[in-house]
């Protein structure tokens, strides 16, 4: 809106004051309606409502002034606080004939057409005016009514001051703002989106939406970040316990608090604290060189023109991890990964590595079930061993490595920003930390909840067919033969996810696996086996098959062992990889291809 364009049609207009209204409505639930004849001005002189004009909404409150043009629809409602507010209908035309160039910028401009509307800073001068106004107008005389023109005149100079004064802004009351700076200052405080919604006289729904418009989010999702934020805070400089901290920042619940917090930051606060503390006690200054980062952007943005900034900033990915923390201002487009099995994680959300190392005495080098899906990128050197002069040619924007790099960590923060991950995390932790990176957090969530959805479906099918039986996990090792536990993350596949019963054997609630030898099979005792294979160990494997002690076994009897490859099962441990080993499993039980 150039409001010099607007002064030069307001001095060459023919103008026609159709009528001066001041109404009020008490508070009030219902709606009311009106289908505009004129251009009109309002101007709210106390109260709080709701505007919708033509679908837009705004929010009327003490010296807020708004113009819509004619034929527009006005709805006021959800009316909070006593409504009182002046309504001016005019009429404006050109005179004509008039110059080609008044008529374009006419066309251009639209000025008693637009919607506009804003907090005046002066409101004393516009309220004189809209007086006598009304005070002129109630009288019948001619000579009133040029009065009136003549006020409405002085209203509209103080208007388009007004105007050029607030560096032209058009824009309702910044309600997102508002509820931003009510939660910094009262994060500990009980805070509700009802709360909000009464504080700021609009509903909730109305909150939510601008939040999620404006900063991606919802009102209470900002809420938890501040209050992450603060607990981080204290976890990292003091030895306030844990329910000290969650009552400091709104929780009474520390248990609650502490769920809330892994779930959001990927980690316990007790790690959270074991972390930064390790951090400083190291030197490793990744934590600390992403906060000085994240100061200059605050130092960078403090001219911004948006006064968000800082919760804009707040919603930027944390990624908490082994090391420390950091936080990714920008979406990082060549990601380095240094376990092959944070390949299947980024294919999962159709992103693709820039780079990657191999495994170890791998025949293919990479997953061979997920070579269709990869398309070109960076050699990084081996699991064990990673190529760091491959590394740095790489420039990559964000290096992802597991405790296997522990000795080289320092070394590859010089190359590029650096997020160390347990690499027997769960896995569907892990998808979340990289739906958090990518900017794909809802595509995570889709894949675990299409995950859950297929488990649940066969976790009842697999109880009535099995009834019970016992289904074991083994694979051949170096002339021994290794048993995965019921704590095994595989394994937990079977047990946890889709309900199969161990053997007793199995059950171990502190080891992943135990080694037992040929003779000691028989009594394992299993009713079904999933036998893990994979070129290493194959020989041995064929061997063990051969022996009587195998072919004495129950299951081997009944024809009840089932090969599958150890890759999958075991080294790749990501969403595709384990949507593979469900698929076999009902497969194998439900007859399911």
């Amino acid at each position: 809106m150039i409001v010099e364009n607007h002064l030069t049609l307001w001095n060459q207009v023919t103008l026609n004051i159709m009528n001066v209204q001041r109404s009020m409505h008490p508070i009030d639930e219902n709606s009311h309606t009106y289908e505009l004849s004129y251009s009109t001005l309002l101007y709210t002189i106390r109260g709080r409502a709701r505007l919708m004009v033509d679908g837009v909404e705004h929010q009327m409150g003490n010296g807020y002034v708004f113009h819509a043009g004619s034929g527009s629809v006005l709805t006021i409602l959800d009316i909070t606080d006593h409504l009182e507010y002046y309504a001016i209908q005019y009429n404006a035309s050109l005179p004509q004939p008039c110059s080609p160039d008044l008529l374009q910028l006419m066309t251009s401009t639209e000025p008693f057409e637009i919607h506009y509307g804003f907090v005046v800073s002066h409101p004393a001068r516009l309220l004189l005016s809209l007086s006598r106004m009304e005070q002129e107008w109630a009288r019948p005389e001619a000579m009133a009514k040029l009065q009136v023109k003549s006020w409405f005149y002085q209203f509209i100079c103080e208007l388009m001051g007004e105007l050029q004064q607030q560096q032209l802004e058009q824009a309702s009351p910044d309600l997102v703002l508002q509820a931003a700076r009510y939660m910094d200052e009262h994060y500990a405080d009980p805070i509700t989106a009802d709360t909000l919604a009464a504080l700021l006289n609009c509903s909730p729904r109305t909150i939510q939406r601008m939040f999620n418009k404006r900063l991606e989010l919802g009102p209470i999702d900002y809420l938890m970040q501040i209050r992450i934020d603060k607990a981080k805070e204290l976890l990292s400089r003091t030895n306030e316990g844990l329910k000290d901290i969650s009552e400091a920042i709104g929780y009474m619940d520390s248990y609650y608090f502490s769920r809330l917090f892994k779930r959001y930051t990927g980690v316990s606060p007790s790690t959270y604290r074991d972390s930064m503390q390790h951090a400083r006690r190291t030197e490793v200054e990744n934590m600390d060189v992403n906060a000085f980062n994240w100061e200059a952007v605050d130092r960078e943005n403090q001219g911004s023109s948006d006064p968000l900034h800082a919760a804009i900033r707040r919603s930027l990915r944390s990624i908490i991890h082994l090391k420390g923390e950091v936080v990714l201002q920008h979406r990082p487009e060549k990601i380095a990964v240094l376990d092959p099995q944070f390949l299947d994680h980024m294919l999962a959300l159709g992103e693709q590595p820039a780079g990657s190392v191999m495994v170890t005495g791998d025949l293919t080098g990479y997953p061979e079930y997920l070579m269709g899906k990869l398309r070109k990128f960076q050699p990084l050197g081996t699991l064990d061993e990673p190529d760091l002069d491959a590394l740095r040619d790489l420039e990559p924007d964000l290096i992802i490595c597991t405790e296997f790099q522990k000795n080289i960590y320092e070394s590859l923060t010089y190359i590029a920003p650096t997020i160390m991950l347990e690499r027997n995390r769960d896995w569907r932790e892990t998808l979340r930390i990289f739906g958090r990176i990518l900017g794909k957090k809802h595509e995570a969530e889709q894949v675990l909840q299409q995950y859950k959805h297929k488990i649940s479906g066969l976790k009842s099918s697999l109880a009535t067919k099995l009834h019970g039986q016992s289904v074991t996990l083994i694979r051949p090792r170096e002339n021994s033969i290794r048993l995965h536990t019921s704590v095994h993350r595989t394994a937990a596949i079977l047990y946890r996810d889709l309900g199969l019963y161990p053997p007793k054997l199995a059950v171990d609630r502190k080891r992943t696996s135990s080694l037992i030898s040929l003779d000691g099979l028989p009594e394992l005792d299993a009713d079904h086996y999933f036998l893990l294979t994979d070129h290493k160990c194959k020989a041995w494997s064929d061997e063990i098959q051969t022996t009587t002690t195998w072919k004495s076994l129950r299951a081997v009897q009944h024809h009840q062992i089932y090969h599958a490859k150890a890759s999958i099962w075991i080294a790749y441990y990501g969403p595709i990889a384990l949507n593979q080993v469900v698929d076999q499993v009902a497969e194998v039980f439900l007859d399911a291809k």
